[in-house]
């Protein structure tokens, strides 16, 4: 077996930083008006830590995701921060100098990408493409079947289905199949949106596992984006919790699972069912969330939260660090009650 076949960790030092994403703001153009889809965001990922973007749908958080990798949609744009890759700012990088970048340095699992993969050709020779436009070296047909043979095996498909077309697979297989693209050129980064949607139960479970086994394996980095917060918890070294198009909490998954401490990701978490613990009654997230063409002023979130005061109304909590790099946005944080129960 040839050395390429080996999928070796590009990862740096561990604890040391790879991310860094610095107060942007990204808007789309409609008819209407601007959308502030991503207002202000600010975090950092770690070598091998493995973050989740969590909230309601239209937060933010793939629109987050796609600033990442500098793929918008013809109205969307970047207008203001840094995006820093190992220190160097992708927000600044020319289209060419970017695309080299994708695949090889950060990749996506795209929301149902399960379901995109071409009918026509077979799964093997899909990531065969990936291989050829952005492996920095030209492989032989041999070396790219054995490197996909062992990209099957890390998560957990037999590689004989490497000349199979797609829809000889499972949505489980399939999706396992699409993690194992975004693997394919070794990235230091990859993005997870809604990476078990569509599947039962017990295979999110699997694949979610899987893929904490191989960034283990591979001292990567990851950064889960979902709705549901349980899901990725189990997964996640820390937790964002995303707003209209702010991150409105940041702190160590265990602290933010047991003292939430602004009250959307109470709430979010209010309406979680869990299985462990006493028995709870479940509180509905009333309400929905704000026009982003118009968003309220103030703490965007003031007209669903019952701990709102007139402050809340006029002025924008600014993002805090409350202690051990547990970081809200809200003024009334200390009011907002525990949540012992819930474990991970």
């Amino acid at each position: 077996m040839t050395q390429v076949v080996e999928i070796e960790s590009r990862g740096g030092r561990a604890g040391t930083t790879l991310l860094e994403v610095d107060h942007v703001v990204m808007n789309y153009t409609t008819k209407e008006g601007d959308v502030s889809a991503v207002e202000d965001v600010t975090f950092d990922l770690k070598n091998g830590e493995s973050l989740g973007l969590v909230g309601e749908s239209g937060c933010g958080k793939t629109s987050m995701a796609l600033s990442l990798l500098r793929l918008l949609p013809d109205n969307g744009e970047i207008r203001q921060g840094r995006i820093l890759l190992d220190g160097e700012d992708l927000v600044e990088l020319s289209e060419e100098a970017m695309r080299q970048r994708r695949w090889r340095d950060v990749s996506m699992v795209f929301q149902g990408a399960m379901n995109s993969w071409n009918p026509v050709y077979t799964v093997g020779d899909q990531i065969r493409e990936a291989l050829r436009l952005h492996w920095p070296t030209t492989l032989t047909y041999t070396e790219e079947t054995e490197r996909i043979a062992a990209l099957f095996e890390m998560v957990g498909l037999n590689s004989a289905m490497i000349e199979r077309y797609p829809h000889e697979f499972s949505g489980g297989m399939r999706q396992r199949a699409v993690i194992a693209m975004a693997l394919s050129c070794n990235p230091k980064l990859i993005i997870a949106d809604e990476p078990t949607t569509a599947l039962d139960v017990i295979v999110q479970d699997q694949i979610l596992k899987e893929l904490k086994e191989v960034q283990a394996e591979l001292g990567m980095s990851i950064i889960y984006i979902s709705h549901d917060i349980a899901v990725i918890a189990e997964v996640t070294d820390r937790i964002g919790v995303m707003y209209a198009g702010k991150l409105v909490e940041l702190g160590d998954t265990l602290e933010v699972f047991h003292r939430p401490r602004h009250p959307y990701a109470y709430l979010l978490l209010g309406s979680t069912p869990s299985i462990t613990g006493p028995r709870r009654k479940l509180s509905p997230l009333e309400g929905e969330p704000p026009n982003l063409l118009d968003p309220p002023k103030g703490c965007r979130f003031h007209p669903r939260c019952p701990f709102a005061s007139d402050r809340c109304k006029s002025e924008e909590p600014p993002m805090t660090d409350i202690g051990g790099g547990h970081e809200v946005a809200c003024f009334h944080w200390e009011e907002v009650p525990e949540i012992r129960e819930l474990s991970k």
